[in-house]
């Protein structure tokens, strides 16, 4: 990452991607004097003042994505105090983690947070990721008998399996290694990290071939697939990295910035928009190719 980059993720603007930056990217420690400085403004800030209204909403979607916000910001469970805990018990207790197909996502911001040290946490993880296939994935969680049904042998959810490669790579990057990393790893090396096993051009899930952010539980981007793979140490210049950053390159500015190819149309936050060069896809992409 040249210079000029680096300042303009360090725009005081947007202390949330700063302190990202400062943690994840220059890997500072959360008692440097710049990081908490930076965590100091993101908590006085408007961005996290929408994201603690959020949090404390009835509807269980809204708390879910302020959870995502405060973890893909940097932000722990620590920083946040007395206002996030009872949030997330709740959320835990109405819905027993069982958020659709969006679990693993909302188990990986967890750790992200600092909750890993919760048993009910702790549990909850060592329970789902038991559930790995024998092709290294996770099986489509449906009850409809159309879609998935019990009798019927199935390959894995690739989708659903993206959720879990992120999951995976958090618990790695605070070292935690479990028995399914290397299964999983495996599953996306051997498909170039995007591909059909039957066919190596045609992609398993065409939104993965772009720039997607915020992560949905079924929509995640390029940008995070590599990152999260590169966390739990694929070789950048193996075949299936290359792939990869072949993909990712293509979303890539002559100055060196990413693309935001797609997102909701609410977005969890205010990540930026479809079409212009966006500081979190940049930023992902920098820590996938260190």
């Amino acid at each position: 990452m040249d210079n000029a980059i680096y300042e303009w993720l360090m725009d005081e603007k947007t202390p949330e991607v700063r302190l990202r930056t400062l943690k994840e990217y220059k890997k500072l420690p959360d008692d440097d004097e710049s990081v908490a400085q930076c965590k100091k403004e993101l908590l006085q800030s408007k961005v996290y003042e929408r994201g603690l209204k959020k949090l404390k909403k009835d509807k269980a979607w809204d708390k879910y994505d302020a959870i995502l916000a405060f973890a893909e910001w940097g932000l722990t469970r620590d920083d946040i105090g007395n206002d996030i805990d009872s949030e997330v018990f709740v959320l835990i207790e109405s819905t027993g983690f069982k958020m659709l197909c969006g679990e693993p996502l909302l188990l990986r911001n967890l750790v992200k947070l600092g909750y890993y040290i919760e048993d009910i946490v702790k549990d909850e993880i060592d329970s789902v990721l038991k559930l790995i296939k024998d092709d290294g994935g996770f099986g489509c969680i449906s009850t409809n008998k159309k879609i998935n049904d019990p009798k019927k042998t199935h390959k894995s959810c690739a989708r659903l399996t993206v959720e879990y490669l992120l999951l995976v790579a958090e618990l790695h990057l605070m070292g935690y290694k479990t028995e399914c990393e290397d299964a999983l790893v495996h599953y996306f090396t051997k498909r170039n990290i995007f591909y059909r096993t039957d066919d190596m051009q045609t992609p398993m899930v065409e939104v993965m071939l772009g720039t997607f952010y915020p992560p949905d539980p079924i929509k995640i981007g390029a940008h995070q697939i590599i990152y999260a793979l590169r966390a739990l140490g694929c070789i950048p210049e193996s075949e299936a990295m290359q792939a990869g950053y072949k993909v990712l390159n293509q979303h890539r500015l002559e100055n060196g910035r990413y693309l935001l190819t797609a997102s909701k149309s609410v977005q969890a936050f205010k990540a930026g928009k479809v079409g212009e060069e966006n500081k979190w896809v940049t930023l992902y992409a920098y820590m996938a190719q260190e």
